[in-house]
């Protein structure tokens, strides 16, 4: 069981007066449990179908709402013994149970709703919270969950706790540090195998695929890798944000990229120049990548945020470019689909950077003059400054 989030969460509670949080997103709940349920992760038609209760008082246990179908997997995953069940479409027996009378009672198209209401009703009047202050995702949850609840809970009382969660998980364990390690490690053997062996003519989508085949042979060779489950990547070839007619002497390649491994997600991104590298291009180069030095050393705990904004924006501006505006030069990750997860390191962030932060720092550019520029690391915060994930140099390579 993750204890440590857990408690983290209790604390949290106790902080506002809440009785108890209720995980609704599919990131919470994997948050929360460890447990990656595929029907809510993948299919948004679930939300709402799985959930994990944390009761304010420590003795009282967790407890987790998931379909019979996933059960067994969420109750080993999680280590929750409160592990409640609702049946859905499919069900999952062994065969020789199948060859033995018929179960009572037929299964429903996808699943019941009633039933459902029934199992989370039963999870909170267990723990007298039905006329309880919850404290919930609420900024995502359905207004058809929240509509269902005040049917048999009529007391109970929500409270938003979108921002406390996304504060929690900014801060990461030592476990939550590794798996995005290693999730960096895969991105940077798919941008290398991605810039093997170029050719003219290749396009933004020959590079995705040359970066998907990179990530999976190199998940496939080693074991501390069994935990990936996806990539993505933005790449840009040529004199464009997004594409181009095809590779040719002078251009850059430019990824933006990460995988998922067992459930966090990385980032972090390149720029490459083919052949030769066309003058303009350096010039833009070499100063966004002494902006990204400038907000990487900025990069050290009680540092706010909003100063690695400043020192890189100060660099670029100073370095010939007065004009440029972005609204951020990095932000938190973790375990959100997409990737990018608050807080951001812009202008209007005041927050401290504490020990444990994980940071994409970034100074990018997409101009259709010189072609787009990505110079991305995920920075960890640690308890005298900072360090570095990503390995590839940072100097502007040329390939092929």
């Amino acid at each position: 069981m993750r204890t440590q989030i857990i408690d983290a969460i209790r604390a949290r509670l106790q902080d506002r007066g809440l009785d108890a949080y209720l995980a609704y997103t599919p990131s919470n709940v994997f948050y929360v449990t460890g447990f990656p349920s595929f029907f809510l992760m993948e299919w948004w038609r679930m939300l709402g179908t799985v959930l994990a209760v944390v009761p304010a008082d420590p003795a009282q246990p967790p407890a987790l709402v998931v379909s019979d179908f996933e059960a067994g997997q969420a109750r080993e995953d999680s280590g929750f013994a409160d592990v409640r069940s609702f049946r859905g479409w499919a069900e999952l027996r062994d065969a020789a149970d199948l060859a033995g009378p018929a179960a009572p009672g037929s299964r429903p198209a996808l699943y019941d709703t009633a039933e459902q209401d029934a199992v989370l009703r039963s999870v909170l009047a267990d723990r007298g919270l039905l006329a309880g202050r919850i404290g919930t995702d609420l900024r995502h949850v359905l207004h058809d969950t929240v509509r269902r609840v005040a049917a048999y809970a009529a007391g109970l009382t929500w409270a938003d706790m979108t921002d406390d969660l996304y504060e929690l998980r900014s801060v990461k364990f030592d476990f939550e540090i590794e798996r995005l390690r290693r999730a960096t490690e895969l991105s940077e053997a798919g941008m290398r195998h991605a810039v093997a062996d170029l050719r003219p003519g290749l396009t933004a989508s020959d590079m995705r695929l040359r970066y998907r085949q990179g990530v999976l042979d190199a998940a496939v060779a080693d074991a501390r890798y069994a935990g990936c489950t996806d990539e993505w990547v933005l790449p840009a070839i040529g004199r464009g944000a997004g594409g181009g007619a095809g590779l040719s002497d002078g251009d850059l390649i430019k990824f933006d990229c990460g995988t998922t491994v067992d459930g966090y997600r990385g980032d972090g991104g390149r720029t490459f120049a083919y052949r030769t590298v066309r003058p303009a291009a350096r010039r833009l180069y070499d100063v966004l990548l002494g902006a990204h030095e400038k907000a990487c050393a900025a990069v050290r705990p009680g540092t706010p945020a909003r100063e690695v904004f400043r020192a890189a924006e100060r660099h670029i501006r100073a370095g010939g470019y007065p004009s440029f505006t972005r609204g951020h030069y990095g932000h938190s990750v973790g375990i959100d689909t997409f990737h990018e997860e608050p807080p951001y390191l812009s202008a209007e962030e005041d927050r401290p950077l504490r020990p444990g932060m994980v940071l994409a720092v970034e100074t990018p550019a997409y101009a259709s003059d010189t072609g787009a520029i990505m110079i991305e690391d995920l920075v960890v915060v640690t308890e005298d400054g900072h360090e570095v994930l990503h390995r590839l140099p940072h100097e502007l390579t040329v390939v092929g």
